[in-house]
């Protein structure tokens, strides 16, 4: 099962790696970064905790989940192309029903400049339209599947501190926090300070406390000098990833994400 949502740093890539570490079977998996929770369409564990700071993400989940078909039904009235992308984006997201915000969220992320979410001081979207040579459509067959699976999951807007502590022996936890590094500049934030250099200590203090409860956690982050320190003590591995990011497709390039886990090789 495919998400219905593009994002940026998703984890598609690696999936089939990333699918090893799930011993399978009625385990709880919890995803406190969630973001388009590419690992948990492709796992579809029976239970679930999504969570994810974004109010917008969490909000268009839990719409999907409640009434699919009217959220699809908001979808199929508005408008294509690059104009009318820029008239929906401009549209206050406050003033709209619950179906009608969530249909203006899968839209824009559909049709906006490589899945990114960023907002201005004001908090409203303002990533532009994107370059789309293929004829990138939203397919509502993905959505209509992904609400049977969504039925089954408990979705919080909130830190990640707080959905880690619902974690309890035995259960799946996947960590892919937005990236950030002291030595250069990575693509990573939401909001103006939704994760910071400082969150990581925070980060490190959670995966110990989940380890000493006897819950299993993998976590994905770039391959720098702040994951080797972070994730130094539990077993390793470097994959590589293309990143998607540039504004030129011959501008991508190569990188390397590090996993880390506390299941024993």
């Amino acid at each position: 099962m495919k998400s219905f949502i593009r994002w940026a740093g998703s984890k598609k890539q690696i999936l089939s790696t990333l699918r090893q570490y799930w011993p399978g079977g009625r385990v709880k998996y919890i995803e406190p970064f969630c973001g388009s929770a590419s690992l948990f369409f492709a796992l579809q564990p029976t239970d679930s905790i999504l969570a994810d700071l974004n109010p917008d993400l969490i909000g268009a989940m839990r719409a999907v989940k409640r009434d699919v078909g009217r959220v699809v039904e908001c979808l199929r009235r508005l408008p294509k192309g690059k104009n009318a992308y820029y008239r929906v984006r401009k549209n206050d997201p406050a003033l709209l029903s619950h179906n009608e915000r969530a249909a203006r969220f899968i839209y824009l992320n559909r049709y906006c400049f490589n899945g990114l979410y960023r907002t201005n001081a004001a908090g409203l979207f303002n990533v532009p339209y994107g370059d789309h040579k293929g004829n990138l459509k939203i397919d509502e067959s993905t959505i209509i599947e992904a609400a049977t699976l969504l039925s089954n999951a408990q979705l919080v807007c909130g830190d990640f501190e707080e959905t880690l502590a619902l974690a309890q022996k035995g259960d799946f936890v996947y960590l892919d926090p937005p990236y950030v590094t002291e030595k250069r500049r990575v693509f990573s934030e939401y909001t103006p300070g939704s994760f910071t250099v400082a969150d990581l200590r925070r980060l490190a203090a959670s995966l110990k406390r989940l380890d000493r409860r006897r819950v299993t956690f993998i976590i994905t982050y770039a391959y720098s000098a702040e994951s080797r320190e972070l994730l130094g003590e539990w077993n390793t591995r470097r994959v590589k990833a293309r990143r998607h990011i540039a504004g030129f497709a011959g501008a991508r390039r190569g990188a390397y994400e590090l996993i880390a886990t506390n299941l024993s090789n």
